[in-house]
């Protein structure tokens, strides 16, 4: 009984059992390193925060609008204070220009924008001409532009309303279709005196990150231009055409008013636009923290192919690995996610992953020679360690068909495995098996 015992002991099975064991262990540092890279990823969003504060947060430009204050009128008022008028159409084109500002090792997008907005107001519509008639429109007209963030705000160089240029007040006149923003007054008799309100307005808009447009116009046309080469194009529309390049891209979009749910005019607080808006993020080409905790994902398995291979490579070239060698080299492997994210955050991911997998690789090698005096289990094990890390390299750069590359890829090595192990006893050490 006692020799059946110690043949259990000695077997491969026993070994198997407690390399399995190891790996399930080595899973703890694997977690405690995928708390570093949130704990990392959360002070990177709290320096690109304080980056935009004190620059300007991401911008959404919704307007031009007409606000038009309604005089108490029997007919007309009833509930309603405020009629809105959106405009026939609206035309912006301008400039993005984009810079990185850094706080520490972070870094954040910032942009200064020049854009020109222009189009023309109907206003011989129905409801306007009812309200003209009865009187019930107010002495002041209110022209308004809604910005998210006013701290970005730079030089308005003219504002022009049909071919006349006007000055500009602080703050809208009312928070039914945009919260904040500036606005141009303008006699109320304007809208009696004409059938069209034409405008020209330029404006200097600083932000970070995002720059949006909510499409006001029956027909809305943007045309944006940027040095930026890595634009993320989002919200409710994607350009009608774009073209991006290392010098940048230039997007254009078209929408006409029946692409969104709301009309043109409406009292109060009737309708809400924010849903509608679209743009672009200036986005950093790598983020290497959604990249180390992808590849950190692949721990266990990574751990576990690695120490399936050391085995059978102990048992076919019947060279010796104590338990405490095989955990010496799981924490090689972990070191390996530990140097992969303080690398990446200063030399970016690919380069990081670079240098981590050959100082990991030589690691090993250089220590499994050593172990087991032995240049040919150190040259495997080493060149063995290389073409897994070559595989999840692989795996994480491919994104949409990781899945497919990565079962594939598994698929493969547990075929290889199942081959080379098949003739290998499991009961007893084979100095034994022939007794």
């Amino acid at each position: 009984m006692s020799n059946t015992v110690g043949n259990f002991f000695r077997s491969p099975s026993f070994k198997f059992m407690v390399i399995g064991t190891l790996s399930l262990l080595l899973l703890i540092p694997a977690a405690m390193i995928r708390s570093l890279i949130n704990e990392r990823e959360y002070r990177q969003n709290e320096a690109i925060e304080e980056i935009s504060q004190s620059w300007s947060l991401s911008q959404t430009i919704t307007g031009p609008f007409l606000d038009i204050p309604l005089q108490s009128h029997k007919d007309y008022r009833k509930n309603n204070d405020i009629y809105h008028k959106m405009p026939e159409s609206l035309d912006i084109s301008g400039t993005v220009k984009t810079e990185e500002k850094k706080r520490g090792i972070f870094a954040a997008a910032v942009y200064t924008s020049e854009l020109v907005l222009s189009g023309s107001f109907n206003l011989d519509d129905e409801e306007l001409s009812r309200l003209r008639a009865a009187g019930a429109i107010s002495d002041k007209v209110y022209i308004c532009i809604g910005i998210s963030d006013l701290r970005g705000i730079g030089n308005l160089t003219s504002v022009e309303l049909n071919g006349v240029i006007y000055g500009i007040e602080p703050g809208i006149y009312s928070n039914d279709v945009a919260d904040k923003g500036f606005h141009i007054p303008v006699s109320g008799s304007l809208l009696a005196s004409s059938t069209t309100l034409t405008y020209n307005i330029t404006l200097e808009l600083k932000g970070s990150s995002d720059l949006y447009i909510t499409p006001l116009g029956r027909t809305t046309d943007v045309n944006l231009t940027s040095p930026w080469p890595d634009p993320s194009f989002t919200g409710k529309f994607l350009p009608s055409s774009k073209k991006i390049s290392a010098e940048g891209f230039k997007a254009t979009w078209g929408v006409n008013y029946l692409n969104r749910n709301y009309p043109q005019s409406w009292y109060d607080r009737d309708y809400r636009v924010d849903a509608s808006s679209f743009g672009v993020k200036f986005l950093f080409p790598v983020d290497h923290y959604q990249k180390s905790e992808r590849s950190v994902k692949y721990a266990f398995m990574f751990i576990a192919l690695s120490f399936l291979v050391f085995f059978l490579t102990e048992i076919i070239l019947k060279s010796k690995i104590h338990p405490i060698q095989y955990l010496l080299v799981g924490f090689a492997l972990i070191i390996f996610y530990t140097l992969l994210i303080s690398l990446a955050e200063q030399v970016g991911f690919n380069l990081a992953y670079l240098i981590s997998t050959v100082a990991v690789t030589l690691l090993v090698g250089i220590y499994m020679k050593s172990s087991t005096s032995s240049w040919r289990v150190g040259t495997i094990s080493g060149l063995l360690l290389l073409a897994l890390y070559g595989f999840l390299f692989t795996t994480l750069q491919l994104q949409e068909l990781s899945l497919l590359m990565g079962s594939i890829g598994l698929f493969l090595i547990l075929a290889v495995i199942m081959i080379v192990s098949r003739k290998i006893n499991w009961y007893k050490e084979e100095a034994q098996s022939g007794q």
